[in-house]
This record gives structure tokens, C-alpha cells and sequence, in this order.
């Protein structure tokens, strides 16, 4: 097989988003090294002014400094799309021992206030669309807003322009909270997830089966608020390449970034790559920097796989990981994917830092490779909790540290995972994380619902889509399907609403009376290989 390449381990500069920032500032200041493709970009030594500009004024004129005790850490959020201001405060948060938190532009009014009283942000950057989810009009000139919770909103860059770049900061200390990304719960409240300078540190001493050197450039299509998103940022940033930020994926205007030779590697999904590679000037073009595609929410058909190493002529990497794993739990390499055949339905091997295995989620014994259990994991890249959340925490981090996915599966006789179904029932949609009972909860809220089950069911440009079986009231017989939806727009993000709604008399119960969802997703997914996206 093929010698992974390794990062450069837990080394001094990896101590912090803050200290990679600064070691990069020095060895590169002038190569690019964050940008947001057709709109701005950021050198390292411009990146760092600005992160530390950011830092002082939150330090000095807003009360904002490191805290003695981690569960006292003062937070600093952003919400918006470009990914550059993010990396900015990021980075500020970094250098004065604060947390950083993205919040999800794409949820509703309600859900984003719930983030905001459980974070405990002291600060947010907000862009100007995305200050009604706040609270906020949206202001007339369109500029972004620096929000101090207990003072009005101040006009970010003339706020950032009063600011000096100069001082020291705080040095990092390897268990604060680096970041906090917030996931949907599995009890309906979203959940925070912490994770620390130490497991961000681990996460980039893995080895791993590419080959992205300084200089080089990634292009990212994933949302900031999506640890995919933010996990390339800082990865980028630990070795000295530059991630490019794609707002839209668009086959032809991805096509024309590929061949143009600005991208070495691309994080991706399989339904992308099948897009790509069907799009008719696909073969018309030549991609002679294209060294990469690094794609994860499912495997890659083989098809699909030969198309793409064929008409890119680059290596394909397959990453399975949560959040919660601060990234890739497994990776299935580029030998692999030359091999083809039955281990391109599999996630891979797990990463060099990590420890897996397949247990039996009611005894907690280990099974033998080939038996269906439910995905452990056990490594120092672990969140070191829930916000506000011990029990939830207490639920899935077992005392001996292993971690439990929630995801079933089987290894091989080589250690290859093969993922078969969700043990938490999860809908991932187009890349979102939908959890039912949060789409159950507000259903139920709606005076025409009786009872409400939510289920995954095939789609083919998404990979999975949110369906709605309910039981009408009696008082409201004539509660329609495009009702349901306005009312669940109005409640949630549109990616968790769902796109079809079945009426029935009754839902499908064991004995014990909990609803039989597999009863209920089992006409949509006969027939298929995966039920697991």
C-alpha cells in the first residue's frame, strides 16, 4: 500500500489556531492563505493583522480576556457565509483564549436563539443579511456588524479600523475550548460541541493519504458552520496551504476553477462528483494541478469512482468522522480506490490516531470482524463535552473513553468499516444532519397533528430527504400537506422541513409502544445496498 504522508505532528506551532496563524505569518506572510473564491482573499500576514487587530479590541475595549477556568471561557461567534472574516475571528478568538463559535445562517429565528442563550456569546460578527436570525434589521448600507450583547450593533470594519495590531496574547493552554460547533440533538435542543486546542493538536499529527503541501490550495465547498467547513480551515492553515471557499457548487463554474490549475485538492461529495463528471465539457478539458478529490456522507460508486480518477486524473480519498471526533475517524486511501471492487462500498480503515472498533450497544462486548454492531471510537481528537449538556455527554462518552457513534456497521477481515444503518435514526440531507425529533416536536405543535414519526427516505440528488408520516387529529381532518410544510418553514431551516408528508390512521408500535421506524422506511429503501448515507 501506498506510504501515507504525515502532518508535522503535535508540533510548538500546533498548539493553537493562534500560533499556526502566527508561525505561517513568519515563514509565509505573503502567500495567500484564505479566500472566498471571486470575492476577497487574505495573505497570512494579513490575516494575522486583522485576527490580532480584532483581539485587542475585544480584549482591551470590551472586557473580552482569557479565563482561569475553562468553563468560564468567554465566547465570540459569527454568523455569515464568508469564510474569511471567519477565519478572522477564529483566529482573534485564538489569540485571546476564547472560544469561537459559527453559527448556522440557515436555521430559523427561534433555533439561532437557543445558540445564542446556551453558547453564552459575549460577541458576535454578523453580516448584514443574517441580523434578523439576531434580532436585528437589516441595516441600509449593507456592511457588517459587530454585536456586543448589552450594547447596540457597531459597524464592523470602522469598529476593526480604531484597533491597534500590536501586543501579546494569551498563550494557549492545551484542554481551553478552541471551538464550539453546534450539531442538532437527539433530545431536540441543539448540542455544543467543545472541542479543545488538544483535539484540534492530534487531529493534525494523523497520517494521512494526501499530499497537501504549502503553497497549495484547497478548495472548500463546505458551510463555515459545518465542522467540514471550519476543519479545513484550520487544517489549511496547519501546514501552509490556502483554502478557497465556493459559495455555490456549480458544475461548470467548478469545472472552470479545476482547470484553470488555482486548486490542488477539493473536499467534495460523491452526488458532486457524479454531476461533474457528467457535465458535457467534463472530458474537453485538461487538470494538470488537480492532485486530490477528498469526498465523505457516503461512498463512491465504483462508476462513479473510474469516471472521475479518468477524467481528473487524480486521487480519490473517501473520510468518515462527526463532529464530536473533531474529523476523520476512518479514511479509505487512493490505493484503495485504484483497486475497486467490493471495498469501495466501505469507509475505510481508522486514521493512525484513532482506536475503533464494533461493540454490541447492550453489553458493551466487542464483536468479532463480520458481525453488525454499533461504531466505537477512542482517541485524544474527542470534544471534551456538550455545552450545558453533561448528561447527553454522560450518554455516548463511556468512562473507559470509548465514544459511541450511534453509527452500525461491520469490519472485514482487513479492519475495513462498512457502515449499514443509524442507530439514532439521523436523516443526513444533501450533507445537513436532520434529527427527527426535532422535526416531530414541531409538528406536534401544529393543532391538526395527532402524532408525527419523521423518516430518511432515497433521494437522488441529496442522497437522503425528510419525509413526515402523521396521524391527523380528529378535530382537524382536512390539515393538508402544504400546510404541514408552511409551518415547519416557518420553524425551522428549510433543509430539516419535509419534502413529502404521508397522512395514515395510525403509526406502526412494538409492544412497548415506540414507533417502529424501520417499519416505516423499509417500502422506500428495499432494494438497496445502503440505508446509510
Amino acid at each position: 500500500m501506498k506510504q501515507m504522508q504525515q502532518t508535522s505532528g503535535e508540533s510548538a506551532h500546533h498548539r493553537s489556531i493562534g500560533t499556526m496563524l502566527q508561525h505561517w505569518a513568519r515563514e509565509r506572510p505573503n502567500s495567500t492563505a484564505i479566500a472566498v473564491e471571486g470575492a476577497q482573499s487574505r495573505t497570512f500576514a494579513e490575516w494575522l493583522q486583522r485576527s490580532s487587530a480584532i483581539a485587542n479590541g475585544l480584549r482591551a475595549r470590551l472586557g473580552i480576556r482569557a479565563a482561569d477556568d475553562r468553563r468560564a471561557q468567554p465566547v465570540i461567534g459569527f454568523i455569515g457565509k464568508n469564510a474569511v472574516t471567519w477565519g478572522e475571528v477564529m483566529a482573534a478568538a485564538s489569540l485571546t483564549g476564547a472560544c469561537a463559535v459559527p453559527l448556522n445562517w440557515r436555521l430559523s429565528r427561534r433555533e439561532t436563539a437557543q445558540i445564542v442563550e446556551d453558547s453564552g456569546v459575549a460577541a458576535v460578527v454578523a453580516e448584514a443579511e443574517f441580523l434578523p436570525l439576531l434580532g436585528y434589521a437589516v441595516p441600509e448600507d449593507g456592511r457588517d456588524r459587530l454585536i456586543v450583547y448589552g450594547s447596540e450593533p457597531q459597524d464592523f470594519e470602522n469598529w476593526l479600523a480604531d484597533q491597534t495590531a500590536s501586543g501579546d496574547f494569551a498563550s494557549p493552554e492545551r484542554e481551553d475550548i478552541a471551538l464550539m460547533v453546534y450539531t442538532s440533538g437527539t433530545s431536540g435542543r441543539p448540542k455544543g460541541v467543545e472541542l479543545s486546542n488538544r483535539s484540534i493538536s492530534v487531529n493534525l499529527s494523523s497520517e494521512v493519504p494526501w499530499d497537501i503541501r504549502p503553497g497549495d490550495v484547497v478548495m472548500v465547498p463546505a458551510p463555515n458552520f459545518h465542522l467540514s467547513g471550519t476543519g479545513w480551515i484550520f487544517y489549511c492553515l496547519a501546514v501552509g496551504a490556502a483554502s478557497l471557499h465556493v459559495l455555490e457548487i456549480v458544475p461548470e463554474k467548478v469545472l472552470d476553477i479545476f482547470a484553470s490549475g488555482g486548486v490542488h485538492h477539493a473536499l467534495t461529495v460523491p452526488a458532486v462528483v457524479h454531476a461533474l463528471v457528467q457535465h458535457p465539457t467534463a472530458r474537453e478539458r485538461t487538470y494538470p494541478e488537480l492532485r486530490t478529490l477528498i469526498y465523505g456522507g457516503s461512498p463512491m460508486s465504483p462508476t462513479i469512482a473510474d469516471a472521475a480518477a479518468e477524467t481528473f486524473g487524480c486521487d480519490l480519498v473517501q473520510s468518515y468522522g462527526m463532529t464530536e471526533t473533531c474529523g476523520p475517524i476512518t479514511f479509505l486511501g487512493p490505493e484503495d480506490h485504484r483497486r475497486g471492487g467490493a471495498r469501495l462500498a466501505s469507509a475505510g480503515r481508522a486514521t493512525s490516531v484513532v482506536e475503533m472498533g464494533i461493540f454490541d450497544p447492550m453489553t458493551a462486548q466487542r464483536l468479532p470482524d463480520g458481525e453488525v454492531g454499533e461504531v466505537w471510537t477512542r482517541s485524544a481528537m474527542l470534544l471534551s463535552g456538550y455545552r450545558n449538556q453533561p448528561e447527553e455527554l454522560a450518554a455516548v462518552l463511556r468512562p473507559d473513553g470509548w465514544f459511541r457513534t450511534g453509527d452500525v456497521g461491520y469490519l472485514d477481515g482487513d479492519d475495513y468499516l462498512f457502515l449499514c444503518d443509524r442507530a439514532k435514526d439521523m436523516i443526513v440531507s444533501g450533507g445537513e444532519n436532520v434529527y427527527p425529533i426535532e422535526v416531530e416536536n414541531v409538528l406536534m405543535e401544529h393543532p391538526g397533528v395527532a402524532e408525527a414519526a419523521v423518516i430518511g427516505v432515497p433521494d437522488e440528488r441529496w442522497g437522503e430527504t425528510v419525509k413526515a408520516v402523521v396521524v391527523r387529529a380528529d378535530r382537524a381532518p382536512e390539515v393538508t400537506e402544504e400546510e404541514l410544510a408552511v409551518f415547519c418553514r416557518e420553524r425551522l431551516a428549510h433543509y430539516k422541513c419535509p419534502t413529502s408528508v404521508d397522512f395514515t390512521a395510525g403509526l406502526p408500535r412494538n409492544p412497548s409502544g415506540k414507533i417502529l421506524k424501520k417499519d416505516l422506511r423499509r417500502p422506500f429503501w428495499e432494494g438497496r445496498e445502503r440505508a446509510i448515507g
